[in-house]
């Protein structure tokens, strides 16, 4: 089996701990066809790893891979809609997007091929692994999140989606006093239980105040183009009127502080919409574009 959660954790033990399944991290995420997914469909089928060898590691993948044009793409299931619309809308300017399932080892492998010289620029909607980070949740995605393509110089699109909740499943944790559930308070929370295994609970004001603080130091220190894009009206499909994470004060707490923050020269631009649209997905992929050319010529 291959499965972009085969690295979780908190996950995975449950879905194969007693059965005689070998599990696959596929490293991009299965969202769709393209090159790096297809040669880890391949290799899993071959029984073999993502190098073909014995290096480990989200090392570069073979030359098939290595184009021109390649746009590493973050997402996961809550922002399923807009990511699909974002993947066609690059596809269609010439852009082949690389998808990550958020989930703190997907953002950690591209990072780490971001690195590695691989992508041409990031289009993060899912950055939640550096507030996940931060409080301790299962999509932590290490220290060093949302820093090599600032490092590098490579233009990036951010959204704040993700940043509306926090991954601390599976719910029998609830019920023998994990010390995050006790410290966060996690059963007094707006929660979205989908099974026993996957609890997303909903972040609280003052946490979205420190990701955003901790979001903007990284952002500063980038020497490439950045544009963060806001949906004033949801940052996932848990975070819109009627759904269970919707809290529009504590994402205006998070807004609040990414304009005191936020350098002055990093294009911060709001939009009275959804982040599951089209026409947000068609905003960032113009923004994306924009300041992509103007990289460009720069160069």
């Amino acid at each position: 089996m291959s499965s972009s959660t085969a690295a979780m954790t908190a996950y995975a033990g449950g879905y194969f701990g007693t059965k005689d399944i070998a599990m696959i991290h596929s490293v991009v995420d299965i969202a769709g066809l393209n090159p790096a997914g297809r040669r880890c469909i391949k290799g899993g089928c071959r029984g073999d790893l993502w190098n073909g060898g014995d290096e480990g590691g989200a090392s570069v993948p073979d030359q098939a891979i290595s184009r021109k044009n390649l746009i590493a793409l973050t997402e996961f299931k809550f922002s399923e809609e807009c990511c699909s619309h974002i993947r066609h809308l690059l596809d269609e300017k010439g852009f082949e997007a690389i998808p990550f399932h958020a989930q703190g080892t997907g953002d950690r492998a591209m990072e780490e091929l971001i690195g590695d010289g691989l992508f041409q620029g990031v289009v993060d909607i899912v950055p939640a692994g550096v507030g996940e980070e931060l409080l301790g949740g299962n999509r932590a995605a290490g220290s060093n999140r949302l820093e090599n393509a600032g490092r590098l110089g490579i233009p990036q699109l951010i959204t704040p989606s993700g940043f509306d909740m926090l991954s601390c499943g599976p719910l029998e944790r609830g019920d023998r006093g994990d010390s995050l559930w006790v410290k966060k308070g996690i059963k007094k929370r707006k929660l979205f239980i989908p099974d026993a295994f996957r609890v997303q609970a909903r972040t609280t004001s003052q946490e979205l105040r420190e990701i955003a603080r901790e979001v903007a130091r990284k952002l500063n220190q980038s020497k490439g183009p950045v544009a963060v894009l806001i949906p004033l009206k949801g940052r996932s499909s848990l975070d819109q009127e009627g759904m269970p994470l919707y809290d529009p004060e504590a994402d205006q707490a998070s807004l609040d502080e990414l304009r005191i923050y936020l350098n002055k020269k990093i294009s911060l631009l709001e939009l009275d919409l959804h982040l599951n649209t089209r026409e947000f997905a068609q905003e960032a992929v113009n923004r994306f574009v924009n300041i992509y050319v103007e990289n460009k010529k720069r160069k």
